[in-house]
């Protein structure tokens, strides 16, 4: 078994409330068997981190006989994700859980092909909410109905609004389990953790505010309030671009240092995508073999891509670069959420894209897999 790569790379320190001041370092030491199947892979546990607006690294390992066993220390439980990664660098899986001190059993879920997480109190607790029969159900529904849709399927409206429909219901469900909890769980770090499924959380600042007298400063408060400000900052900055809109010029360095901005760019091709990615982001990098086809199939029509990094460590965009062969254009300005490039697109989650003909128009944005192949062969 292979020692721990890595551990905590950032602690946010801890200040006033009653909890807070009893609060200290714990540890953790989280397990798995039954993973024969992948062997070799890297395993990540990384947590969401106010410095860079992204993710950060808790902890790596690769598995190895079926099994791995992670240790390490943490302020307070966290929400948390559990990634793995091929011996290639590709992503093959991401799923949230909580990292808390003290033991966990993950096994692997092979009915899901997802994972179980026995033992921890807010796991527990959160788990349950994801097995409850009527969300299950829901949820079942949506995704058998996702799974029948071709791509010729989702293009009938009738089509895309039962799939949005089926999807708004799950997601309803889930919601009223989650604002149960933060509206009237007595431990105040349950409602704490519940806040991920709040999407106005300036609506709920004064909540955070009596929640960080009781608690402090810890790293889940930090980053909730960042995120209460961060899109405060955002809509002051943020230019609307969306189709038939002219995007706005930006630039950005390769990775050998040199300086390149989007006009100039877009100058000498047809159309050019834009694309927002991170080393980190799993659904970015499960995207890039696809784009790789296109990029073959349409370069030499005209067609470009320019991705933009949002990552903030140039090994880490350096790696996932070279691990992905990434053909195109790559720039960044390792600044992550906090570049003025990724606010002024009012970028909060990514993957993400524009297409862009050669005078600046925005023809098409995110757009998908075959969604990207179809728009092209329309225009190219």
């Amino acid at each position: 078994m292979r020692k721990i790569i890595a551990l905590i790379v950032s602690v946010l320190w801890l200040s006033s409330g009653a909890f807070a001041q009893k609060m200290m370092l714990k540890d953790f030491n989280y397990s798995g068997s039954d993973w024969q199947k992948y062997d070799g892979h890297r395993l990540t546990i990384v947590v969401l981190d106010t410095s860079i607006g992204g993710t950060a690294l808790l902890a790596e390992q690769i598995i190895e006989g079926g099994k791995f066993t992670i240790k390490g220390q943490v302020w307070a439980p966290q929400n948390a994700y559990f990634g793995l990664y091929n011996p290639e660098g590709d992503f093959v899986y991401k799923q949230e859980f909580i990292a808390e001190p003290g033991e966990l059993q993950i096994d692997r879920d092979a009915e899901s092909n997802g994972i179980n997480i026995i033992g921890g109190k807010y796991n527990k607790l959160f788990e349950a909410i994801k097995k409850d029969p009527v969300y299950v159900a829901k949820l079942q529904a949506f995704e058998s109905y996702s799974s029948s849709l071709t791509s010729e399927d989702f293009q009938v409206d009738a089509n895309r609004a039962k799939y949005a429909e089926l999807q708004k219901e799950a997601g309803q469900i889930l919601q009223a389990k989650y604002d149960a909890i933060r509206d009237n769980n007595p431990d105040p770090i349950a409602r704490l953790l519940a806040f991920k499924m709040v999407r106005s959380l300036d609506t709920r600042e004064k909540e955070l505010d009596l929640l960080q007298k009781e608690l402090g400063e810890l790293p889940e408060i930090v980053y909730l309030k960042y995120r209460i400000q961060d899109v405060r900052a955002r809509a002051k900055k943020q230019v609307v671009m969306g189709v038939d809109s002219t995007i706005n010029d930006f630039k950005g360095n390769d990775l050998d240092g040199k300086e390149m901005n989007l006009m100039g760019i877009l100058k000498k091709n047809k159309y050019t995508l834009v694309e927002f990615w991170a080393s980190w982001c799993g659904p970015c990098r499960a995207e890039i073999p696809h784009m790789k086809k296109a990029y073959e199939r349409f370069n030499a029509k005209g067609f470009e891509i320019l991705s933009f990094t949002l990552d903030h460590e140039r090994e880490r965009w350096l790696k996932a670069s070279n691990e992905e062969h990434i053909p195109w254009i790559n720039i960044g300005d390792l600044k992550a959420f906090k570049s003025p490039v990724v606010q002024m697109f009012g970028i909060r989650g990514i993957p993400a894209n524009y297409l862009v003909d050669a005078n600046g128009k925005i023809v098409a944005v995110n757009l998908r897999q075959d969604e990207l192949d179809k728009k092209l062969a329309e225009l190219l």
